[in-house]
């Protein structure tokens, strides 16, 4: 890894270093936003750019028959989403990271899911339920 941002849930038992990226993804479906307590926000990490220094605590839930979420057994954080398919990259939460500022949301995604007590502001691709399946499913091994 080269440069690196570091991360943790709110009780420590997990910790981690991120490769640095410059945007963010926001996703708005009620799966999430339920996991989450609001909005969901992360930033993509490719599976080789992730490195754990701690990781006792660390538990996961398979959501779907897709995917699993990760989360912190002691504490409760949210950490990370993942696509169960070889070589999909890390969603982690946003919040878990020190973020340097200066990022951007990238894109929206399950936009027709998004409640109408919130609005993210800028100019941006913002997908639908059946545009983000179909992108996920082009990026699986099936």
């Amino acid at each position: 890894m080269t440069k690196t941002i570091k991360g943790q849930c709110l009780c420590g038992g997990v910790q981690f270093e991120v490769a640095t990226s410059d945007t963010l993804d926001v996703c708005h479906c009620h799966m999430c936003r339920r996991w989450t307590g609001g909005v969901f926000i992360e930033m993509d990490i490719a599976p080789d750019d992730i490195e754990f220094i701690a990781d006792q605590t660390l538990a996961w839930y398979d959501s779907s028959d897709w995917a699993r979420r990760g989360f912190c057994k002691t504490c409760g954080s949210s950490l990370f989403y993942r696509m169960k398919h070889e070589g999909a990259p890390w969603a982690v939460l946003a919040g878990t990271l020190d973020l340097p500022s200066g990022l951007s949301i990238r894109q929206e995604i399950f936009v027709d899911q998004k409640p109408d007590y919130y609005d993210l502001a800028g100019d941006r691709p913002r997908l639908t339920t059946a545009e983000t399946l179909a992108r996920f499913k082009g990026q699986s091994n099936d």
